[in-house]
């Protein structure tokens, strides 16, 4: 097949969507696939590359940051990539189309061109679904109709949890979702720091917004009664400055280190030093940093929200406490850091769940499935001729 994925966000910009389309689509190209990529261009990258097969077109757009998209710097890069989409699909033929993100990327689906005649499937992430970012309630109600419109006329739409599928059905109770998860490469390093050292090490890898519960991360340190435990913070964002001044007003500045963005290689060295990982999200659809800690074989404490229980079952692979509660995460902190044994069983169930169940190669197989079912020719009768014509590829994805 010959696929294009479109995706506004590519490692090193954005965040677990980017990594992840990525992922999926160096994993079709190793199974004989061929796979373009149209995404943004990042300082430093040329037009035009291939990557593990995968040829990457970059398009300019505006960003506030690595990790930061605003409304504008989004829709600059629909704006901008709209002629290179219409080149792409008049000289390559494309099979069937990949939007990662209902909004903004799959806007692209309404402009016109030869890529309107072909199948598209829409992976929703979290923050393109209403209802799952509060900040973004008035973009939805004003984009609704548009978005209904894209999500109708995708051959297939998948969300990558079981409850972003049921947030996303609030809106468009008679469609059909899919569910594919994220995934991970298992890692073949152990964190080192399980072997020898004297201080315990707990690890989160997130943007520094406010849905990420970092504030309540740094909270529960502070109730933690065991100064050996030292927090590692892997990523970048608009609140860092506020939760370095609460880690000094607290009184835990000396067990917080702010790494800022780290590229792949230095976040695997800080995985491999880590005892504990935790996520304290209060809304989360797939987390790729969960899934990174777990094939690394980390030990998992989260929050009760989200896709993130579709990961975490409490007491087997991790511990769940409730989301916005310093004093429960920090009694979760507590229970870890004082059971080595416990830990090592996590660490091994997460890395046979990976292996199992969330490796990549699983992933893109179920995106294969549904690309090659998107092109079997599909016919209803005519009982006015007695001759076949080929059905709306969205009718059969609506629930009657």
């Amino acid at each position: 097949m010959r696929l294009l994925f479109v995706n506004y966000e590519f490692p090193p910009l954005g965040g677990g969507a980017a990594y992840a389309s990525i992922a999926t689509a160096r994993e079709l190209v190793s199974m004989g696939h061929q796979v373009d990529f149209l995404t943004t261009a990042s300082r430093g990258k040329t037009v035009t590359e291939a990557i593990d097969g995968v040829r990457v077109h970059r398009v300019r757009s505006y960003r506030r940051g690595v990790h930061e998209s605003s409304v504008l710097g989004a829709l600059s890069f629909v704006a901008l990539a709209a002629r290179h989409l219409r080149l792409l699909a008049r000289e390559n033929h494309y099979d069937a189309y990949h939007y990662y993100f209902g909004l903004p990327t799959a806007l692209l689906s309404r402009v016109p061109g030869a890529h309107r005649h072909r199948p598209y499937l829409v992976s929703l992430r979290g923050s393109d679904v209403p209802g799952y970012d509060p900040a973004l309630a008035w973009l939805h109600r004003l984009m609704w109709p548009i978005t209904r419109r894209i999500w109708r006329d995708a051959y297939w739409v998948v969300a990558n949890s079981r409850a972003l599928r049921a947030l996303a059905l609030l809106s468009a109770p008679r469609l059909s979702i899919e569910v594919i998860a994220n995934g991970a490469a298992e890692s073949a390093v152990i964190p080192s720091s399980r072997r020898t050292g004297t201080q315990l090490r707990v690890l989160t890898v997130s943007r520094l917004i406010v849905r990420k519960g970092l504030d309540t991360l740094i909270s529960a340190l502070a109730r933690v009664q065991r100064p050996d435990l030292f927090l590692d913070i892997a990523g970048d964002g608009p609140i860092r400055a506020s939760l370095e001044r609460l880690a000094v007003s607290i009184g835990v500045a000396d067990r917080v280190r702010f790494h800022g963005f780290l590229d792949a290689r230095a976040l695997a060295r800080l995985r491999a030093q880590a005892d504990i990982f935790v996520l304290a999200s209060v809304a989360e659809s797939c987390s790729m940093a969960l899934l990174e800690a777990m094939a690394a074989g980390l030990p998992l404490i989260a929050t009760r929200v989200g896709g993130t229980i579709e990961l975490v079952e409490h007491g087997y692979n991790g511990l769940l406490v409730d989301a916005h509660n310093a004093d429960a995460l920090g009694a979760a902190l507590e229970t870890l850091a004082g059971d080595p044994a416990q830990r090592q069983r996590f660490a091994e169930a997460n890395r046979r769940l990976v292996r199992e169940r969330f490796s990549w190669n699983s992933i893109a197989r179920q995106y294969e499935s549904l690309f090659e079912r998107s092109l079997e020719p599909r016919t209803c009768e005519v009982a006015a001729t007695g001759q076949a014509e080929q059905a709306p590829r969205h009718h059969r994805r609506i629930r009657k």
